[in-house]
C-alpha cells in the first residue's frame, strides 16, 4: 500500500505545474489543478496533507481567497498552505498572512528548500 503524503499544486501555468510535479512526485502523491473548478472538484474528494498556492489563477478567485476559504473550513484548516508566487511585495505577503498562509515563497524556488520545507511542515502536522 502506497502511504506517501499528498500533496496538492494549484497554479494556471502547466510548466509550473510540470516543474513542480517532476521534483516533488519522487517522495510525495502530486496532484495538480489549473482553475478554480478543478480546484473545488478535487478538494471536495481527495484529502491532501500540504497544498502548494500560487496567488494569481487568472480565474474567478486568487489564491489568497482560496487560502481563506480552506482555513476557515474544518475540515481543511490544518492543511499547511504555502503560497508560490512571483510576487514579492508587501501587500501579497501581508494577504498570505492574513488568510492563513503557513509559509510565503517565491518563485523561482530552489526545489531543494522546498522539499526540505515540505518536510518540516509534514513533521510539524504529525507531532
Amino acid at each position: 500500500m502506497d502511504d506517501k503524503k499528498k500533496v496538492l499544486i494549484v497554479d494556471d501555468e502547466e510548466l509550473a505545474q510540470e516543474f513542480l510535479r517532476f521534483f516533488l512526485s519522487k517522495k510525495y502523491d502530486v496532484y495538480t489543478v489549473g482553475s478554480v473548478n478543478t480546484f473545488y472538484n478535487i478538494i471536495s474528494n481527495v484529502t491532501f496533507d500540504l497544498i502548494l498556492m500560487d496567488i494569481s489563477l487568472r480565474d474567478t478567485k486568487d489564491g489568497i481567497q482560496l487560502t481563506r476559504e480552506l482555513k476557515a473550513s474544518e475540515r481543511h484548516r490544518n492543511v499547511p498552505i504555502f503560497v508560490l508566487t512571483a510576487f514579492n511585495t508587501t501587500k501579497e505577503r501581508n494577504g498570505a498572512a492574513a488568510a492563513g498562509a503557513d509559509k510565503f515563497i517565491t518563485k523561482p524556488v530552489d526545489t531543494k528548500i522546498l522539499v526540505k520545507m515540505i518536510e518540516e511542515a509534514l513533521m510539524e502536522k504529525v507531532s
